[in-house]
């Protein structure tokens, strides 16, 4: 019977560590840093945010938050990552409203998110979030 015991705890064990595994990536992206004016507001690995951290207005008809971040990262890099990391937090892209190439608009809800991307160098960006209610 002890046997049969020890047989049953390896396999927990082992069940347990192949579901730590498959879970891991998962965990280490819960780990990504956001603004710090918007909870749910990814900010990409290399950026960081400039100031103290953004400003928040509370209106009747919705919140308006400004966020800035700069860092070492390319603008393309950053366009690709908001374009693709967006949409799976239930924003919904509005190109058609996109008039200058440096600009990102997305809609979630009853707001609006602009996000201008501006290119101090090749390989360093400013990114300007800006949040308003439609």
């Amino acid at each position: 019977m002890t046997a049969s015991k020890t047989q049953i705890g390896r396999r927990g064990l082992a069940l347990a560590f192949l579901a730590a595994l498959l879970f891991m990536p998962r965990m280490a992206s819960a780990g990504d840093s956001y603004l710090d004016a918007v909870e749910d507001m990814p900010l990409m690995q290399g950026l960081a945010e400039t100031g103290d951290g953004g400003i928040i207005f509370d209106k009747p008809s919705g919140r308006i938050v400004r966020s800035v971040a700069e860092g070492d990262v390319a603008p393309t890099a950053v366009r690709a990552f908001y374009v693709n990391t967006l949409p799976q937090l239930g924003w919904t892209r509005a190109e058609q409203y996109e008039l200058i190439g440096e600009l990102l608009i997305f809609r979630r809800e009853n707001e609006q998110l602009e996000i201008q991307i501006v290119p101090v160098s090749p390989s360093h960006t400013e990114v300007r979030f800006s949040i308003e209610p439609l």
